[in-house]
């Protein structure tokens, strides 16, 4: 192989090295906005007295429940939750994620300057994973609020906070995409970015170039729990408006339809005569809904909603729950090929209990009054097997049969469960009025079979 000349190397290496250079006297300077913003975010302390036993492992923590004796029973340390938060108002107002102070029996404040603050929770939202603070100060500094819908791909974005307790940190990256859905989370259309965040961080402020805050940093995608280059913000317009709903009515009033609804494939865009693939396709109208007395039927594609184009199916969800109930919207959409205006009075969403007692359809689990979740690794790891997690009990064959939230279903009718799809199938295909025997984990090591009856 022919070596190239010493000289030539140099001087390839300079050009290089200058080149380098040259993009990074490019990079914006962040030192102005840091000084800005920096009084504005604040760390928050959430603590909650808690018993436990004597004994703990692994899974005594993912259980966090146990049924000792009271002689057994001794009173710990109160528990502690680290997160960050950032002020919205002169008056002492206060954003930062529910997540963060969730079951907290007291939530301190610290500026910037050290000082503390006891603050007073004015409400929670578990839609958005949004909560308001409230802390007895005035003339506080304040960070300017944007607007994340003018932000675009590929901006630069600061992320404040106190990852690992280290506060006023502050990491700086990219919009990576907008609008994105995460799981069950319907209500928040996320920003996605490349900005460092990591535990701590959660409630602290996403800031735009301009010096102004344009999300809640509240998420990160990771199996170790760190920070592997995804992170996920809640839009300042929605975490305000809930804010306002705190204020004023001490909680939130969500706009409701009463629809399930799939994305627009490129297959069911040619079977529906479509020209492009957007809007979402309706596949379950609830009889007597708001959406069932505006005219809307199973098949229907929403194209627009209240003036606002959608262009993918997850973002009618986001787009109705802004709306206040009993607002008067224009609907567009695709039926039969043909384009339809229709006018719908958006309705209010109901508690959990009663949206389940009126939903027709539903999957089998919501039957017996469950709400489950699928297991992740790390906790699939620990237990030796698969099975799904009681996320919720509500009224029904479950409840009278025992189970708890956070059982472990592992077997139904000594059929494995793997999944919280397979869990509602295997239900479908067993004999209705009869009882089946459901295998669960409760605690450690302890195993139990309840008896379930199978509605009719």
């Amino acid at each position: 192989m022919q070596k190239l000349p010493a000289l030539f190397v140099g001087l390839l290496l300079l050009t290089f090295t200058n080149t380098l250079y040259a993009r990074g006297s490019n990079f914006p300077d962040f030192t102005r906005l840091v000084e800005e913003i920096g009084p504005a975010v604040v760390n928050i302390s959430a603590s909650r007295e808690k018993k436990q036993t004597k004994s703990r492992s692994p899974l005594d923590l993912f259980f966090r429940r146990s049924e000792p004796s009271d002689q057994q029973q001794e009173y710990s340390p109160p528990q502690s939750t680290e997160g960050s938060g950032f002020v919205i108002s002169e008056d002492g107002y206060v954003l930062t994620n529910r997540h963060v102070i969730l079951l907290a029996d007291e939530i301190i404040v610290r500026m910037s300057n050290g000082r503390e603050y006891l603050a007073k929770l004015i409400g929670e939202d578990s839609g958005t994973d949004v909560a308001l603070l409230k802390i007895e100060a005035d003339s506080l500094e304040v960070i300017e609020t944007g607007h994340s819908d003018q932000l675009k791909v590929g901006e630069w974005v600061l992320g404040f906070g106190a990852p690992f307790g280290f506060d006023q940190t502050v990491t700086a990256g990219i919009v990576s995409a907008k609008k994105r859905t995460l799981g069950r989370e319907q209500y928040v259309p996320y920003i996605q970015t490349d900005v460092a965040i990591n535990p701590g961080n959660s409630g602290g402020p996403l800031v735009s170039l301009d010096g102004k805050v344009v999300g809640i940093n509240s998420q990160i995608l990771s199996r170790s729990g760190g920070y592997i280059g995804l992170s996920f913000a809640i839009p300042i317009e929605l975490a305000l408006h809930v804010a306002e709903q705190f204020k004023k009515y001490g909680k939130v009033h969500r706009g409701f339809l009463g629809v399930q609804y799939q994305e627009v494939t490129y297959e069911l865009a040619q079977a529906f005569d479509m020209d492009n693939v957007e809007g979402a396709l309706l596949n379950q109208v609830t009889k007597d809904s708001v959406a069932d007395r505006a005219g809307l039927k199973n098949g229907d594609i929403v194209l627009t909603f209240d003036g606002k184009t959608i262009h993918r199916a997850g973002e009618l969800p986001f787009i109705v729950g802004m709306i206040q109930p009993g607002t008067t919207v224009d609907v567009e959409i695709i039926r039969n090929g043909d384009e339809i205006e229709l006018e719908l009075t958006v309705g209010e969403r109901p508690d959990a209990e009663k949206e389940v007692a009126k939903t027709e359809a539903e999957p089998e689990s919501m039957s017996l009054g469950l709400q489950l979740e699928d297991i992740d690794d790390e906790i699939r790891e620990l237990i030796e097997s698969d099975g799904v997690i009681v996320s919720r009990v509500l009224k029904g064959p479950a409840a009278r049969a025992g189970f708890r939230v956070r059982d472990i279903i592992l077997s139904v009718a000594n059929r494995n469960i793997v999944s919280v799809k397979q869990f509602n199938e295997v239900i479908a295909q067993l004999v209705k009025g009869e009882g089946v025997p459901v295998l669960i984990l409760r605690s450690p090591g302890v195993h139990r079979y309840l008896t379930v009856r199978i509605p009719e």
